[in-house]
């Protein structure tokens, strides 16, 4: 039986663990965190991941924690209306359903569908070595591990990829973004959409996630690391988003201070190759790109799910990485680079493109936007 190692718990390396055990493989994740945090986020899968989901047999799971069926609006940050794509357009275009789910909840189902014993915490990757034979995995603790290959699916930082290609910084996006998760209650916000406002140099993203919660996200051109307003996290979003459509604002009043999120946006140059011998990369380790397409953990599934197949094929291991990362560095190069083009019309700060960019999308029918869209969420893993 062929044995995996996988590096990160996260959304790539858990789906990973649930695609090769059902292809047969005895899986071991080790995951740096000492517990399984809930963090204050949520998701977008688009159609291209409620597939995979489903075929892996945690869809139910996802839907029953709380996912909605969402549409989309995107609207000035006034509140005048751009576009609306309804959410029965989307699932008859791409034919399954876009959700949106609190991250916790889809870690949750994918933990649900794995052995107790796959996952072990407080267990961080410094570094790897191998041979024809097989690849050994070490750990801070000095602990070692033994598996016939190495996933890397320990995010943007990997060390893994590090240790394959080399340490560099990733690449700073121009913009720093706060994320939150409201406490509306049923009625509360608007619900079954993903609600996108555009403003100048910044952007607010509003969605229902389930049982009253409301994920959003505003964002802000900024320098790299810039410190944070004396005030707190909150007053600061709503210093910034003074004026906006009012439910930007109502979602940002129902959050805590101590539950929002800061983090400056990276993504890096996509790769050429992944891996070498019987090591091999996943997810934001592989391809981390801008959150603008909501495609990071999209893509991280669809991984997930190719590399189980490749793996199941019957080949050598690293001849079967190497079928894998054939068949994802492409596609994935080419989201990172359209998802960074996106953020860069988005984060537009002079009025006049600003006025342009809205007068283009608001002659851009809701057909035409979802033919620009249909190579990804139609895609098959």
């Amino acid at each position: 039986m062929t044995k995996a190692i996988i590096a990160g718990g996260g959304i790539g390396g858990l789906t990973a663990a649930v695609a090769l055990r059902r292809a047969g493989a005895e899986v071991a994740v080790f995951e740096r965190a000492p517990e399984i945090e809930e963090i204050g986020a949520g998701i977008t899968l688009w159609a291209n991941a409620t597939r995979p989901l489903k075929r892996l047999g945690v869809y139910d799971e996802v839907r029953s924690s709380g996912a909605v069926e969402i549409g989309g609006e995107l609207r000035s940050w006034g509140g005048e209306m751009i576009l609306e794509i309804p959410a029965d357009a989307l699932r008859s275009r791409f034919g399954e359903a876009n959700l949106a789910v609190h991250r916790a909840d889809l870690q949750g189902a994918l933990l649900a569908a794995l052995p107790e014993e796959t996952v072990r915490l407080g267990r961080e990757l410094v570094g790897f070595s191998q041979n024809s034979r097989e690849v050994v995995a070490r750990f801070t603790d000095g602990r070692q591990e033994r598996g016939d290959l190495l996933v890397g699916a320990d995010g943007i930082h990997s060390s893994v990829r590090a240790q394959l290609f080399g340490r560099r910084p990733p690449r700073y996006a121009g913009y720093t973004a706060w994320r939150g998760v409201a406490d509306a209650g049923e009625g509360g916000l608007p619900e079954g959409v993903g609600l996108n406002l555009w403003g100048r140099g910044s952007e607010f993203g509003l969605v229902g996630i389930g049982r009253g919660r409301f994920y959003w996200f505003a964002t802000k051109n900024a320098p790299e690391g810039e410190a944070e307003s004396a005030a707190g996290r909150r007053r600061e979003v709503l210093y910034l988003l003074a004026g906006w459509y009012q439910p930007a604002r109502a979602a940002v009043e129902a959050t805590a201070d101590s539950k929002i999120l800061r983090n400056d946006i990276y993504d890096r140059e996509p790769l050429r190759d992944w891996g070498v011998g019987r090591v091999t990369l996943l997810g934001d380790a592989a391809h981390p790109m801008t959150p603008n397409l909501g495609q990071g953990a999209c893509q991280a599934i669809e991984d997930a799910l190719v590399l189980a197949r490749c793996l199941d094929s019957g080949g050598e291991v690293p001849a079967s990485l190497r079928l894998y990362e054939g068949r994802r560095v492409r596609r994935t190069a080419g989201i990172v680079r359209r998802s960074r083009l996106v953020g860069r019309l988005v984060q537009l700060e002079s009025p006049l493109l600003c006025r342009l960019r809205d007068a283009v999308a608001r002659r851009t029918s809701a057909s035409a936007q979802l033919r620009q869209y249909e190579e990804i969420a139609r895609y098959e893993a």
